[in-house]
């Protein structure tokens, strides 16, 4: 980066800054928090307690209460029973103390164990507790540590950045283009502003020349800053100070000729190639009569005695004035060429004294040629042609070191003119400027030679025509934002109800008789007796006889009843409400104005707007601000600005449902920049509220507890309603 910082002295001291390479436009201003690197440390987070404290607690508070409310209640239940009985034991027993001194000890006995279970549960119950609030106390500890800790590396870090972003600057050099540039706009207070921006420092690195057409002086403050740095000035005020102008004096006979007739004829059209021929061959020849001594009393006198009329002036000798007026051309020539004569000698009349007495102080580094505030006059018209022409002139006859030009209020001069002059410039490395009050015309027809800056253009038209040269380009544009918000409710009451009574009483009756009689016989006779082979026979005999009757008669008799009752009914109630809602907004893809006329027309005084060609194709848009007192400024560079950093990567941060305790913090090695910050969104989101459902309420009313959707099907908007996620 050319340039350093501006020393921290006096606003005064400062400005023999503006006297420093390289040269430039302005300042472009780049706000220097840009360049903050952010702190890459996370934010600690408390770690979360293990989640077997909180069980245990619950647990331990759980079984004392169960112990105390359960098992003590029934010890002491048990051993007070035993106890009473005890007493009552005491007093039937014969022998005192035997009895109730049993009892006392199984009254103890069912005593002790809820008591001791009661007391260990409640112990146990203290010592979670107690480990509980201990890690809630080590971890809060521990955080407040980390936390104070990270704070304290947060701002030490921060006090670096400030320190350091304190050193940075904020204001750096517009450097000039390489060739030409043409300045569109302004007012004459931002032209006086640029030129002494523009002036001193390229005055620090070559000379220059400044043609001041404008009338008013804009360079006066360059020349005055130049002179107190004691820097070689040659101003030249014209016309009211042309005589002592060296305007002319490194013109040779034929420069001046061609000077001259280019000067009247500069804006004429081709058809006029006859009467410029004419002119050239009349001057040619007053300028050969007048012999090593030209200038333009000379030949103003020489041309009122080709017309033959009086002159009482000493510019000529009398055999001079013999000889241009009977030999230089025939009188019949003189007769027709008299117009000739006459328009020549008009032009040339009002600049007779130009030059007549030229300073001794010579060229200076600064070279400035001004026209003087006076009212518009032929005088100054002339002039401002004749100077185009001489420094054409000097430009292309130069074989050293040619200074920088400048040519504030170059509307009026002719586009050839300018033409050759810019081709003049381009050829030899001639850095050239020139400074148009308006886009239209000449200079709307000049536009496009090299870089082009825009300042300030008032009427409508000129800011159009900037408008269309910078451009247009393609971009999404937010082109509709849709909200539509609706809702129904609806409300179904039903009820029914109904009773039915049904009695149904049947009475049976059956009665039946049975009669059975029934008479039975038997009669046998059996033998018996006798050895084997009856040989020995032993016979007996029995005779049997019996009979038996009988009969039976039975009589049933069955009766019953049957009632039945039955009752019926049923209510039903139906409520549904429902809200629906969209969010929707619509890009366009659009070819627009890369700056709005608009805005053209409403620039700051001193802000210009610096378009060039982009090396890989397309134009640069550069803002400028090329008020000069900015180098009394803090944080002021006489070079550009270094371009800015990548853009760094941010460190991830842990989610809030997130429990592990993040790593140990570290500041990394390598350095991080920052970038600019991102721009704002286009809109703000919209609202989440619904609001009411259209119309009015109908039917019977809602219940108190109406019933609700299943989880996660509420109906309500989602979380990032009117956002992106």
């Amino acid at each position: 980066m050319r340039g350093e910082p501006v020393e921290h002295g006096g606003p005064r001291s400062r400005v023999g800054r503006l006297f420093s390479p390289d040269p430039r436009l302005g300042w472009v201003f780049r706000d220097r928090w840009w360049f903050l690197r952010p702190f890459p440390e996370v934010p600690p987070r408390q770690r979360a307690l293990p989640e077997y404290l909180a069980r245990r607690v619950a647990e331990t508070e759980r079984l004392a209460r169960r112990h105390r409310t359960r098992t003590l209640p029934l010890s002491l239940g048990a051993g007070a029973l035993l106890a009473v009985l005890a007493a009552g034991g005491a007093a039937a027993s014969a022998i005192p103390g035997a009895v109730p001194l049993a009892l006392l000890l199984l009254a103890a006995l069912a005593m002790a164990p809820g008591a001791a279970m009661t007391v260990w549960a409640v112990r146990q119950r203290r010592n979670a507790r107690e480990a509980h609030e201990l890690a809630q106390r080590q971890n809060a500890t521990g955080y407040q540590d980390q936390a104070r800790q990270w704070q304290a590396r947060k701002q030490a870090h921060e006090s670096a950045e400030r320190a350091r972003l304190d050193g940075l600057p904020e204001w750096g050099a517009a450097p000039r283009p390489a060739h030409r540039l043409d300045v569109f706009g302004g007012t004459l207070w931002a032209w006086e502003a640029l030129l002494t921006t523009y002036g001193t420092s390229t005055l620090a690195v070559q000379p220059l020349l400044v043609l001041d057409l404008s009338r008013e002086v804009v360079s006066r403050e360059l020349v005055e800053l130049s002179r107190e740095t004691r820097m070689g000035v040659d101003a030249q005020l014209l016309p009211s100070r042309q005589a002592s102008s060296s305007l002319l004096t490194d013109l040779s006979t034929q420069d001046l000729v061609d000077a001259i007739v280019e000067s009247m004829h500069g804006g004429a059209p081709d058809a006029a190639r006859a009467e410029r021929s004419m002119d050239d061959r009349i001057l040619t020849k007053v300028c050969d009569a007048l012999g090593d001594d030209v200038t333009l009393g000379r030949i103003a006198a020489a041309l009122r005695a080709l017309m033959g009329e009086p002159d009482d002036g000493d510019a000529l000798t009398r055999d001079e004035r013999r000889r241009i007026a009977s030999e230089l051309f025939t009188v019949e020539y003189r007769r027709q060429a008299h117009a000739n004569l006459s328009r020549i000698e008009s032009y040339v009349h009002p600049l007779e004294n130009l030059g007549t007495q030229p300073g001794a102080a010579g060229a200076g580094y600064l070279t400035c040629i001004a026209l003087d505030s006076q009212a518009r006059n032929v005088r100054s018209e002339l002039l401002t042609d004749l100077i185009v022409q001489w420094v054409t002139h000097r430009v292309t006859a130069s074989r050293e070191s040619t200074p920088a030009l400048v040519v504030a209020g170059a509307d009026e001069l002719a586009r050839r003119h300018l033409e050759r002059l810019s081709d003049a410039c381009e050829r030899r490395g001639v850095p050239l400027t020139l400074l148009f009050r308006r886009l239209r015309e000449t200079s709307a027809e000049l536009i496009g030679g090299g870089a082009v800056a825009f300042m300030r253009l008032g009427n409508h038209e000129d800011a159009a025509r900037a408008a269309d040269f910078i451009g247009r380009d393609h971009r999404f544009v937010l082109s509709q934002i849709t909200k539509n918000i609706g809702g129904n409710e609806s409300h179904t009451s039903t009820g029914t109800e109904g009773e039915t009574d049904t009695e149904t009483l049947s009475t049976s009756r059956t009665t039946g008789t049975s009669s059975n009689w029934g008479t039975s016989r038997s009669s046998g006779t059996s033998h018996s007796g006798g050895e084997l082979f009856g040989m020995f026979p032993d016979r007996s005999t029995s005779h049997q006889r019996g009979g038996n009757r009988g009969g039976g008669t039975s009589t049933s008799d069955t009766a019953g009843t049957a009632t039945s009752t039955s009752r019926n009914w049923s209510a039903a109630y139906a409520y549904a409400e429902g809200t629906n809602w969209s969010d929707a907004d619509t890009t366009q893809r659009v070819y627009e104005y890369a700056v709005e006329p608009v805005t053209l027309q409403h620039l700051p005084d001193h802000a210009l707007l610096l378009v060039q060609s982009a090396p890989g194709g397309g134009r640069t848009i550069t803002p400028v601000e090329c008020d000069p007192s900015i180098i009394t400024l803090e944080r002021v560079t006489t070079g550009p600005l270094p371009e800015p950093p990548p853009v760094p990567r941010r460190p991830a941060i842990p989610g809030p449902d997130a429990t592990a305790q993040p790593a140990p913090w570290t500041v990394p090695s390598a350095p991080q920049w920052s970038a600019q910050p991102a721009p704002p969104p286009p809109r703000a989101p919209l609202s989440t509220d619904p609001g009411p459902p259209p119309g009015s309420r109908t039917g019977p009313r809602a219940p108190e507890n109406p019933p609700r959707p299943p989880p996660g099907r509420d109906g309500g908007p989602p979380p990032l309603f009117g956002g992106r996620s």
